[in-house]
């Protein structure tokens, strides 16, 4: 009888273990279920959608133009076998990068840019730099030798009659050297008249200033003597250039103005 009571303990001590664990799985399946459900069920709110960051687009990375129509190229003379008369130990090449230092703090004192060639800069080397920067003036300046009788003197100045400028801007600048110069002067000239590299190959307004001979001793020393008055002659005469420039483009935007555009003030209705 005690035997079948312990039986009877046992059975329903086992059939209590295996209930609870068929309701512990039961439960662990209706949880699992409704994790599913939930997200199945899940959408994309329109928050996630803003959140969303696009990919980043990658912008040119091309260099800010710049405007050089206002901007002076100075090409001095870069032939150191040419002596002057006066002094053995100048050269063309000397002298001209003196005057044109002088003429680019003269122009930067008056808010003007300024570029200008190195010293072993071929001449193809200045055309090319000064075609790429697209300067409203570029300026040669050099000393001249020879003459026609081999005792020449005088200021002349050289210009492009193919680029528009080309030749106001030479006639600015000798007008004012040859003002100064001692001794009869020699004129404007084209092209034609002589193939300079830096007139010929230029695609801005260009001209080559030609201040005196530096293979007379009279004439060599004016040069050297009057450096600075020489250079306040070729910026007036370079920034005269660029403000007629300046104001002959203000003029014909003004004349190429819409004429039907009332910029007049409407008056009052009474």
């Amino acid at each position: 009888m005690e035997n079948k009571d312990d039986f009877r303990k046992l059975l329903q001590r086992a059939r209590w273990d295996r209930l609870l664990g068929a309701l512990a799985v039961l439960l662990l399946l209706i949880l699992l279920i409704v994790l599913l459900v939930s997200a199945c069920g899940k959408k994309t709110t329109p928050a996630a959608v803003d959140s969303v960051i696009p990919p980043a687009t990658t912008q040119p990375t091309t260099e800010p133009v710049v405007d050089n129509s206002m901007a002076v190229f100075l090409s001095p003379s870069t032939q150191e076998d040419n002596v002057y008369a006066c002094d053995s130990t100048v050269t063309e090449e000397s002298a001209m990068f003196d005057l044109a230092e002088e003429v680019k703090k003269l122009l930067e004192a008056d808010g003007y840019t300024v570029y200008m060639c190195a010293e072993d800069d071929g001449v193809e080397d200045k055309v090319k730099t000064g075609n790429e920067l697209k300067c409203g003036a570029y300026v040669a300046l050099h000393t001249n030798s020879g003459g026609e009788s081999g005792n020449g003197e005088g200021t002349e100045c050289y210009y492009s009659t193919k680029i528009p400028g080309s030749k106001e801007l030479a006639q600015n600048i000798y007008n004012r050297v040859a003002e100064l110069t001692p001794t009869d002067d020699r004129g404007l000239k084209d092209e034609k008249q002589r193939d300079l590299y830096e007139i010929r190959s230029n695609a801005y307004p260009c001209c080559l200033l030609e201040v005196e001979f530096h293979d007379m001793q009279e004439t060599s020393r004016w040069i050297l003597d009057n450096t600075e008055g020489t250079a306040k002659a070729i910026k007036d005469g370079i920034v005269a250039y660029l403000l007629s420039q300046q104001t002959a483009d203000t003029t014909e935007a003004a004349e190429t103005a819409d004429p039907t555009q009332d910029t007049t003030s409407a008056a009052p209705l009474a």
